[in-house]
């Protein structure tokens, strides 16, 4: 079964909306497909509708940044399976806005440089649910500054340290584990290999963070994926895989379907899915019973 389970439209940072997408991973032959966007539970309903309509396996999901406090790196948290979208969308709106606040200061910073208007963000990001950098250097490849959305110009005004980059506060990534756990959601941490550290799966592992990991990510060198195959094996975790898939907003090429889900890995995701989602509704009827 081929299974893509990290991707993104333009109801965050990704270049193809829902129905462009969805068509093209059933034209690739895709067996199952997880939309993953930034801090957006949105996409989910139209998703699974269009899914069923195409034959096409649709696992819902989102992608929440949290800041793990111990080694102070931004880590990015696969949900899979919500089953209280609404709630998880209202507690994870206001990091959303965190970071759109953030994107849209970075865009005003380069205005005396570049002859560019807000009016140019927001019709850029018209499609999105928040403003991100991928809007910025839609505006300015349209203007004629660079041809690659994601290379050189990016790099350059959005590097961190950079004069136009500027922080974000995201959730405590233990706060975020509990949010998505509470809300019937598997956790599995996104591109290990994108945060240059070695210990911080042990860490968060022991902490019982995680569910699963990423193993096959365009970010994942091979001593990454064997730390990751090591990990899981000792700690009976399950291991998955995306192309993290932007369309046109990456820096190297990877079209969808370029990176998958193992077959294992994917069976046992969504029986966690399935185990997760239950005790979630179990235990809110038994709530609603005991609040008679």
């Amino acid at each position: 079964m081929k299974a893509d389970l990290h991707c993104h439209t333009v109801l965050s940072d990704g270049a193809m909306d829902i129905d462009q997408l969805l068509h093209y991973a059933k034209r690739i032959h895709l067996d199952y497909i997880a939309i993953a966007d930034h801090e957006s539970t949105h996409s989910i309903p139209a998703a699974l509708e269009l899914g069923k309509e195409l034959d096409l396996n649709v696992i819902p999901a989102a992608e929440i940044n949290a800041k793990h406090k111990e080694t102070d790196i931004n880590v990015h948290l696969l949900c899979y399976y919500p089953a209280d979208t609404k709630r998880l969308q209202k507690h994870i709106d206001k990091d959303l806005q965190s970071l759109s606040d953030s994107v849209v200061r970075s865009y005003q910073s380069l205005m005396d440089k570049y002859p560019i208007t807000m009016e140019q963000l927001y019709d850029a990001a018209r499609q999105s649910t928040g403003i991100y950098y991928t809007h910025i250097m839609q505006v300015l490849s349209s203007m004629g500054y660079t041809g690659h959305p994601i290379g050189k110009l990016h790099n350059k005004l959005f590097r961190s340290g950079g004069p136009h980059k500027f922080s974000t506060k995201f959730m405590d990534a233990k706060d975020a584990v509990k949010l998505i756990r509470s809300c019937g959601g598997v956790v599995v941490l996104a591109h290990p290999g994108q945060y240059q550290n070695p210990m911080l799966m042990e860490m968060m592992i022991e902490d019982h963070m995680l569910d699963g990991i990423e193993l096959n990510h365009p970010r994942n060198d091979e001593k990454t994926m064997d730390q990751i195959r090591t990990l899981c094996k000792e700690h009976d975790l399950f291991m998955t895989g995306g192309t993290d898939f932007h369309g046109l907003y990456t820096k190297t090429p990877y079209p969808l379907g370029s990176f998958l889900c193992p077959q294992e890995g994917l069976e046992r995701l969504i029986d966690a899915g399935k185990k997760a989602n239950e005790a979630f509704y179990a235990k809110k009827q038994s709530k609603n019973i005991s609040d008679m």
